[in-house]
């Protein structure tokens, strides 16, 4: 796992408040198309960490506590399944950036 500056998508978590159409599902494939699949999937890991109370001390599970404090638990909750959903998974990893 890597450390990951999650400043520009605490306002993408923003918008999902914001009901603007943007959702869950449109954020974490946005996380998977710019980060590459691997670093989203840490990503989404650590805020699952948070989503059950039980993160841990790996400087990622700090760096995504204010996007967690952004999307609150429901929506983040819906992320981490996201990825954990295997329809969502590429079928080549190799080939996500």
């Amino acid at each position: 796992m890597t450390t990951i500056d999650v400043k520009r998508w605490t306002s993408r978590a923003d918008r999902i408040r914001e009901d603007d159409g943007y959702t869950y599902e449109s954020l974490a494939r946005d996380l998977a198309g710019q980060l590459g699949w691997t670093t989203a999937v840490d990503l989404a890991t650590a805020l699952r960490g948070h989503v059950y109370g039980w993160s841990g001390g790996h400087p990622l599970h700090q760096d995504v506590k204010p996007l967690y404090d952004r999307l609150g638990w429901e929506q983040a909750a819906l992320v981490a399944a996201w990825f954990r959903n295997a329809n969502n998974q590429p079928t080549d990893r190799r080939r996500t950036p």
